[in-house]
């Protein structure tokens, strides 16, 4: 059987640095004795999540030597360790991961309130530019028509100076045209 070995300050120093990292499972606390087995002496308990460290495993009890985290050594049940973090240890790195993707989600929440914000600014201007824009096509297309029916008008000014002239003219020709032409005297003597 193998028997723990009493803790000096320099051996504990290098026993830290011995062993691989294992967890004391979280569903119970167990007793820490002197040997592989029960009926060796209890040197105390570890409690459920501890870290501690592994140094060597008993084939025929299943019991585990371990150094644990008040730098104890001794043997617990080998059922009761396992490799897996505690959930108490995981517990605490997953509130502050949930904290900081709390903080994030805020954030992002804050970015989104503001970009909907923006959006409605910039649909209520679209809005009111596409009603300024459908009062100017309006007006254009008023502004067009008075600009045709002006065209229209104008043009119906040019022919009737133009028929009035043209008519003055051929009344003026004709008058003329018959007007008595005034006879030269002859002076003849005839």
């Amino acid at each position: 059987m193998i028997q723990a070995q009493p803790n000096n300050g320099n051996a504990e120093t290098t026993q830290q640095s011995e062993g691989e990292v294992r967890y004391i499972s979280d569903d119970l606390y167990t007793f820490l004795h002197a040997g592989p087995g029960r009926n060796f002496r209890i040197l105390g308990s570890v409690t459920a999540g501890t870290q501690i460290r592994e140094l060597q495993t008993d084939d025929e009890s299943g019991y585990v030597e371990i150094i644990d985290d008040k730098d104890r050594r001794g043997w617990v049940d080998g059922n009761f360790v396992v490799e897996q973090e505690s959930i108490r240890n995981q517990l605490s790195s997953l509130q502050s991961s949930l904290t900081s993707a709390n903080v994030s989600v805020d954030e992002q929440n804050q970015t989104l309130e503001q970009l909907n914000q923006q959006l409605l600014d910039l649909q209520s201007e679209n809005s009111a530019l596409k009603t300024e824009n459908t009062q100017m096509q309006q007006q254009q297309a008023t502004l067009q028509q008075q600009l045709t029916a002006q065209d229209n008008s104008e043009l119906q000014q040019w022919f009737i100076r133009g028929g009035g002239i043209a008519i003055v003219g051929v009344i003026l020709g004709v008058i003329i045209a018959y007007l008595p032409k005034k006879r030269r005297r002859n002076d003849a003597w005839m």
